[in-house]
């Protein structure tokens, strides 16, 4: 085995991810339902099993996946998301991406972000923030949420944050230049650091949607806030935007 940098084999291990799902882009891809309102394929199952192969072959950490869970342990642990945004991928909206961190603790210190259409990657050493081979520096400065873009991800149906969700938008859309309803955390928080959105927030969401996510916002410049766990994810270009949009969630959600 041809001895390999760590990063070279977390991006070819996206790229591999990418390829399958090129490979089915224009093909029926039957789905079934998972938990409330949300759909998995077989595709998301064949490429967590590809990439878990192929991760355990050239790198000796531990691995999780969505679609299986924790399969091995360890100091080190890659954290995978086959198709974040399965829905969509479903119906071909083209906001399909993959999302692979190699965590130490609740750090992440390697992360990478696919995009499925282009197979564009964004990622970072831990350090700086790459977009495939060259180094990406967001100078986008938005210091007013009236100018700012601002992308939202969905609680489920059956979420206690659901029944104020409505009013929440329209709060946010009274004062944002633009909101962008993804469906994909992980684009969501990419496009964050890569400058196309200046805020994103997160209801709901598992390690595996945010984890290369939020290595590359922070590396960018920009900020991270999180409620808990699983809950309430804030990714800003800076302060002023992040408590901004905190104010509006929480004037509404401690009512």
């Amino acid at each position: 085995m041809t001895e390999q940098s760590v990063e070279t084999v977390m991006l070819r291990a996206v790229r591999l991810a990418l390829d399958e799902i090129g490979e089915y882009w224009y093909n029926t891809v039957p789905w079934e339902p998972k938990g409330v309102d949300d759909r998995v394929t077989f595709l998301d199952k064949q490429i967590e099993k590809k990439v878990q192969a192929f991760l355990q072959e050239y790198s000796s950490f531990g691995f999780m996946g969505e679609e299986y869970g924790l399969k091995n342990g360890g100091e080190r642990l890659w954290v995978l998301d086959p198709i974040d945004g399965t829905v969509n991928f479903t119906v071909r909206l083209p906001l399909v991406g993959v999302s692979l961190a190699l965590m130490e603790g609740d750090k992440a210190v390697l992360g990478a972000v696919g995009e499925a259409v282009t197979k564009r990657i964004y990622w970072s050493d831990g350090e700086h923030l790459f977009l495939n081979n060259g180094v990406v520096k967001n100078t986008r400065r938005v210091d007013s949420l009236g100018e700012a873009f601002v992308g939202l991800g969905t609680p489920r149906k059956d979420d206690p944050y659901a029944a104020g969700y409505g009013e929440f938008l329209a709060a946010v859309q009274k004062k944002a230049m633009r909101l962008r309803m993804l469906g994909s955390a992980a684009l969501g928080l990419t496009y964050v650091a890569s400058g196309a959105l200046d805020v994103f927030l997160l209801p709901r969401f598992e390690l595996w949607d945010v984890a290369a996510g939020k290595l590359l916002v922070e590396v960018s410049g920009g900020t991270c806030w999180q409620e808990g766990p699983n809950a309430v994810l804030i990714a800003a270009r800076n302060e002023v935007l992040l408590e901004e949009i905190k104010q509006i969630w929480y004037g509404i959600n401690c009512k």
